[in-house]
């Protein structure tokens, strides 16, 4: 099925820091099978170091679908203008109407907050429409649809071998990897290694930062770099702190306590936790929070 993507409406709100803020709903296809799952793409982006809060789009006037689920996530990275901040929610629906008939989604009420307001503001977004079809082929073209089948499972497997496990690495989690190397360190905890635990934990402070937030050198990445490229400066310091403790007993014979054993690991796992994709409920907000310079 050849996916055409397109934008449906750009909001740009009217007044104070909520202005720069612009919402795009993007289809993951026009045409849509009866009884599978399609997704829509649900977009706010804004600029600056205000801190704003948007919360989950409302499909309000939904008409032959159900929301099976909602998932959102967030980035600020820099960009022309200033720090780019992006909010993004993937909004799975399951289709119900019957093939011939159209989905519609109705408009998409939207809201956002300034940090000094008390209330959210709401607009809408001009709604998609999507075409429903059925998912078996006419039986007039048997032959064709055979050859069709027979073409596809050869492209698929051409690819699918091809790819080996580059395919499988661009689908993993970059928060679930880590954590499982983090709990794989408690082992070294256990046996009391505090040298080689330490060290791994260093190690993936360090990997992560730089293929998270691009912190080619954590030791150099001051907190004004890190306010200028959307980074939490405080989570740097404290990475800096537990890589600096992991430095003293691996090289400097410094014998830590449990409660810094246990600082690391913590500090590790709720970054990691904290920067998971989420789950989103209708009435959850999604923040990304800047402080002024």
């Amino acid at each position: 099925m050849r996916k055409s993507f397109y934008i449906i409406a750009t909001l740009i709100l009217a007044t104070g820091v909520l202005a720069e803020v612009n919402w795009e709903v993007v289809p993951e296809s026009t045409n849509v099978v009866s009884k599978d799952p399609v997704q829509l793409k649900i977009t706010a982006t804004w600029s600056g170091y205000e801190t704003i809060s948007v919360r989950t789009p409302r499909l309000k006037e939904l008409k032959g679908a159900l929301i099976q689920d909602i998932v959102s996530y967030n980035e600020s990275k820099p960009g022309q203008g200033g720090v780019q901040h992006t909010a993004t929610y993937l909004v799975e629906l399951l289709i119900t109407n019957a093939p011939g008939t159209v989905v519609e989604t109705g408009l998409i009420e939207v809201m956002s907050r300034g940090l000094e307001d008390s209330e959210f503001t709401s607009s809408e977004l001009a709604g998609v429409s999507l075409n429903v079809r059925s998912s078996k082929l006419p039986w007039l073209i048997p032959g064709a649809a055979v050859l069709v089948a027979l073409c596809a499972a050869a492209v698929f497997l051409f690819r699918k071998r091809s790819s080996g496990k580059a395919g499988q690495v661009s689908e993993r989690n970059l928060e679930e990897e880590y954590l499982s190397e983090l709990e794989e360190s408690k082992e070294l905890r256990l046996k009391g290694e505090q040298a080689a635990y330490f060290g791994k934990c260093e190690s993936l402070i360090r990997s992560y930062l730089r293929a998270k937030y691009s912190v080619a050198d954590l030791d150099s990445f001051s907190e004004k770099k890190a306010q200028e490229n959307g980074v939490d400066h405080r989570m740097i310091r404290t990475a800096k702190d537990i890589c600096a403790l992991a430095f003293n007993v691996r090289y400097a014979n410094y014998e830590p306590s449990a409660m810094e054993e246990k600082r690391a690991y913590d500090f590790l796992r709720e970054l990691l936790i904290r920067n998971k994709p989420s789950r989103q409920k209708e009435t959850d907000e999604l923040y990304i929070k800047e402080e002024k310079l």
